[in-house]
């Protein structure tokens, strides 16, 4: 039983993790593209072209 708690601890940990890290990045893309003066035509993307990012 005591592994069971610890597991689903464990897991529970993991998942609040990646979405706190998860929420940092977004916002931290939020802020660089607000405070970017071109607003992402920085990495020669056509006008109008959305900017697709891929996770490695």
């Amino acid at each position: 039983m005591e592994v069971e708690i610890i597991g689903v601890g464990t897991m529970i940990a993991l998942v609040w993790l990646i979405a706190w890290s998860m929420a940092g990045e977004s916002e931290s893309e939020r802020r660089r593209m607000a405070s970017s003066p071109d607003s992402g035509h920085s990495f020669g993307t056509a006008p109008g072209e959305a900017r697709v990012r891929h996770a490695a």
